[in-house]
């Protein structure tokens, strides 16, 4: 090999530097390509194995365990290489046409593995054991052949102990911040642009032009020189040595894998979990180990005792560990953050101390596997066969024994712990030869990291921060009741209650507002049962549960009596374990005989059973959180549809949260484009709901579709959220499919080739996107939805006649409904609404809701008296509901002589004692109010313009 690829003390500085740079060109763009793969075949393998958290680390460890192969066959064949470059050539050539041939064959897998599945799917360790040779198998050739690149390119330039750890700090720098560019790109481009497999083909390219590359500079060496020519085997000297530093180095990566799923675990309470998140949480942590790397390289170049500080780095690292949580409470306010640029720097300021020093450490550990192995590609496939083997079980452990038993705060703690220990296996050889001066540097900083472990700051976790990033949910005035630490998420849950009763629960995972059981909440999970029960030809029998949350859905599947059968399917244990604080034992849910719960990913289930059910109604939190966009593609919902039964019934959220900008119109398009007769419904403005059936037929008789309100257990569920008449269930239309497929003409579908349409903007605009609120307004408005329904096919063919025509008018309550759900109750902005609830209406939720009471807080109020006069405020709501307005002043009037302070209060009283014709009292009763702001005084003016009664504060 010519002398410009290999670093050595005679070599022309000038010609050095050029090949240097040619040789960390080439592995940058290897990285590069690396990371898209690694992205493509992580998503495909979520597609063909489930997204569980067992799935996803299974698929990782073959991932890994590839890597370690490569490494492997290194580290005991190295010294058979005589042509380094042209070898890593041949790699890079494999890893391209084999990496693209693996995202072609992955989909296909599936036929394979679904029906091996299906014979032991009850045995999740079978099942498990299954994914992992799959994945290996499919995964192996590529893998095996990344996991060889780095010991044969260290190889190819490096040839002395000083340049050893000068060209692997470099190389590995190099090729990790191809990795950043690889994990971004790849993020917020390549696969919104190109999708899936465009993206292979890219890194297929980009690996092919990196071979062709280190190609030309193999034969320019050919022209002028002899190739380096490996040295014969040469055992090592120390052989314990060796074992020593393999385990050191397995301890090392192993730590920081781990490290890294706690990190990302933490940080998730701060920033909005999405999938750009992760990537650019996953981007600063490479960062940072480039960082280090290149800095391990320049200090080696110009110092030959860097090896000496091997320990010290390693226990600096442990107090790094301790440094960074204990002080990263000084950078969090609270609440969740969304820009990117906070999520760059909460992850910078946790993390780039320790993955810095991290990728400090793997150079110096390289350059004492040099010292025991004469060969430069058998020292560094030894020293990533042993990184990759820790790296493969330390995501594992932290997974499955560090955070369910442990959880963060003690993690992080042993994690630390276990790089103080790699700095004390490592100092015997590390300080073999050393001056006195340097081993006291590692008993100074073998002092303060020993300190900083002895006073681990154990409660921050609990005191702070898990404090903090509660607080956006409770100002309400909820308590938080339960906390959990499994697997996939941190979950709290909290409570509000009055008089010592629950009013709703709020179920936060990573920080985030999942679900619930407040009003909102009830309403739309229950629709999706409800509104097929209407609808479906036959009763309900056979039913799928996609996604429990706190068990409002299976709540009401388990009222209805012809229900033989549910399924119920969710991926997190610790979900449904928190469920058990918000049931008693005779009310839960998953404690009805005919409920099974199936632990695993939506899709996987999908795929592997055989059932056909009635119902398959899904709820799987938003499209944009990070392994979730594979549940709402269009190959996800024609898995639905092909598990109907004939004339079966699909329901699914449509989660409308416009402060994020995810592209609704492509959800819905992939949706439509499975099933024919698509719908949409209003469940509450910000949760929509899509239907398809599998050729259903109509119309249902009217007796049918009302037979609902005479069932003693589905009748007060109904009324509770609204549904008070038949009637009323029409009123949440929104549009059929032609209406759908007209709004989302310009939109593409989500696609499991094309995930990230989920956030590449159309020429449709997006549901959700802020930037086109009339667009939003104009699909939920009522009005325009009233004019839809009457026109629509669908609800002539599916709609009792008689009933369609009845619906027409309770159009106006909804728009109302609409309002309430979306603004919350502002009854003296909105006097107009609720008088005309209460006077041309006889529905009682809708005014209940108007005045900010519900059916919760009505039973709460008969249970006592809490002294303040809010009891008998609620009963005056009650009453004035109820159009009893003589009995709702009186309990107003009372409600002000128990000293409530309520804006309400005396506008309330006086609105109810001219409900009452009472004049003369409303009279006085409004010569006491206060009159404040702009809602005051628009109630006062209405109530001067409609009874002459109050003072008159019109501009």
């Amino acid at each position: 090999m010519a002398s410009h690829l290999t670093v050595r003390p005679t070599t022309d500085p000038t010609t050095r530097v050029a090949g240097e740079r040619a040789i960390s060109l080439v592995f940058f763009g290897s990285g590069a390509a690396s990371l898209i793969f690694e992205v493509v075949w992580l998503h495909r393998c979520g597609i063909v194995f489930g997204n569980s958290v067992w799935a996803t680390s299974v698929v990782l460890s073959s991932f890994m365990a590839g890597l370690g192969l490569g490494n492997a066959f290194i580290a005991y064949g190295g010294h058979r290489i005589r042509r380094f470059v042209r070898t890593y050539a041949a790699l890079e050539a494999v890893v391209a046409i084999s990496g693209v041939a693996t995202t072609l064959l992955l989909p296909a897998l599936a036929g394979v593995f679904v029906p091996l599945a299906r014979q032991f799917v009850e045995v999740p360790w079978l099942v498990n054991l299954t994914r992992l040779t799959m994945a290996f198998a499919a995964l192996m050739v590529p893998t095996t052949a990344m996991g060889a690149t780095l010991p044969v390119l260290v190889g190819a330039v490096s040839r002395s102990q000083h340049a050893f750890a000068h060209a692997l700090g470099r190389l590995y720098g190099w090729n990790t911040l191809g990795a950043v560019v690889g994990v971004v790109g790849t993020e917020v481009v390549l696969i919104a642009r190109f999708g899936v497999t465009g993206s292979a083909c890219i890194a297929g390219l980009l690996d092919l032009g990196v071979a062709a590359y280190a190609l030309r500079l193999s034969r320019r060496a050919d022209d002028t020189s002899n190739l380096d020519q490996s040295p014969g085997i040469e055992q090592p000297s120390r052989p314990f040595a060796v074992w020593r530093l393999s385990m050191s180095t397995a301890l090392a990566g192993a730590a920081f894998m781990a490290l890294e799923v706690v990190w990302f675990r933490f940080l998730m309470m701060f920033v909005i979990p999405t999938t750009l998140v992760v990537s650019l949480m996953l981007a600063v942590v490479l960062a940072s180990i480039a960082i280090g790397g290149l800095a391990a390289s320049s200090w080696a170049k110009r110092r030959g005792d860097a090896l000496a500080y091997l320990p010290v780095v390693a226990v600096v690292a442990s107090s790094m560990v301790v440094a960074s949580y204990t002080t990263f409470r000084f950078l969090t306010q609270g609440a969740q953050l969304t820009e990117w640029y906070w999520t760059i720097w909460l992850t910078s300021a946790l993390t780039l101390p320790t993955a810095l020093l991290s990728g400090v450490l793997f150079t110096l550990l390289g350059a004492a596997f040099k010292r025991e192995i004469a060969a430069p590609a058998r020292a560094v496939g030894w020293l990533a066969l042993s990184n990759t083997a820790g790296a493969m079980c330390g995501p594992l452990v932290a997974a499955f024994v560090l955070l369910p038993f442990l959880g963060v705060e003690r993690s992080l703690w042993v994690l630390a712990t276990l790089y103080a220990v790699v700095g004390v296996l490592t100092l015997r050889d590390a300080l073999s030869g050393a001056r006195t001066v340097k081993a006291l540097v590692f008993a100074a900083a073998a002092l303060v990291a020993a300190t900083l472990l002895v006073r681990f700051p154990f409660g921050l976790m609990q005191t702070s921060y898990i404090a903090r990033a509660a607080s956006a949910y409770l100002g309400d005035g909820s308590k938080m009741i339960a906390t959990s630490e499994g697997p996939s998420e941190t979950i709290f849950l909290t409570e509000k209650s009055w008089m010592g009763k629950p009013m709703y629960h709020r179920l936060v995972t990573n920080g985030f507002s999942m679900t619930g059981t407040s009003l909102k909440a009830k309403r739309y999970m229950r629709y999706f049962v409800y509104w097929p029960m209407l609808l479906h030809e036959a009763p309900l029998r056979r039913v799928l549960l996609i996604c429990y949350g706190v068990g409002i859905t299976a709540d009401a599947i388990k009222g209805l009596k012809s229900v033989e059968s549910v399924d119920v399917v969710e991926v997190s244990r610790d979900v449904v374990a928190m469920s058990d604080h918000i049931y008693s034992a005779s009310a839960h849910p998953l404690h009805d005989p005919r409920m099974r719960l199936h632990l695993e990913d939506g899709r996987y289930y999908l795929q592997t059973t055989s059932t056909r059910f009635d119902l398959i109604t899904g709820e799987p939190p938003p499209s944009g959180t990070p392994g979730t966009v594979n549940l709402y593609t269009r190959e996800y919902f024609q898995l639905i549809h092909d598990r109907l039964a004939e004339g079966g019934i699909a329901t699914y959220w449509l989660p409308i949260a416009r402060e994020t900008g995810y592209n609704t119109s492509a959800v819905i398009r992939a949706f439509c484009d499975a099933f024919d007769d698509c719908s949409l419904w209003n469940g509450t403005p910000s949760d929509l709901m899509l239907v398809g059936t599998r050729h259903i037929k109509g119309p249902v008789t009217e007796a049918t579709f009302s037979a609902a309100w005479n069932d003693p257990v589905v009748w007060p569920n109904m009324r509770e959220v609204g549904f008070e008449v038949p009637q009323q269930v029409g009123a949440t239309f929104i549009g059929d499919a032609a209406y759908l497929r007209a709004i989302t003409a310009g939109a593409a579908p989500l696609t499991d080739d094309y995930p990230r349409r989920l956030l590449w903007s159309p020429k449709v605009p997006s549901l959700s996107d802020p930037r086109f609120v009339d667009y939003y307004h104009e699909v939920v408005d009522a009005d325009r939805a009233r004019v839809r329904f009457e026109a629509s096919d669908f609800i002539g063919r599916l709609w009792p006649e008689t009933l369609a025509s009845q619906s027409v008018p309770f159009f106006k309550e909804q728009q109302i409904i609409n309002r309430v759900l979306l603004e919350g109750a502002n009854p003296l902005r909105y006097i107009e609404d609720l008088h005309f609830l209460l006077v041309e209406t006889s529905l009682r939720r809708p005014p209940l809701w108007a005045l900010g009471s519900d059916d919760v807080q009505q039973q709460i109020a008969d249970t006592g008296n809490d002294g303040t006069g809010l009891v008998e405020y609620v009963l005056g709501v009650r009453a004035l509901v109820a159009r009893n307005y003589l009995a709702a002043a009186g309990f107003f009037a009372e409600a002000e002589r128990s000293g409530l302070q309520h804006v309400t209060a005396r506008p309330l009283l006086t609105y109810a004692l001219c409900l009452a014709g009472r004049l003369d009292d409303a009279s006085r009763a409004a010569k006491g109010a206060a009159i404040g702001g702009a809602d005051e005084r628009h109630f006062w003016s209405w109530l001067h313009s409609t009874f002459g009664v109050g003072p008159d504060v019109r501009p």
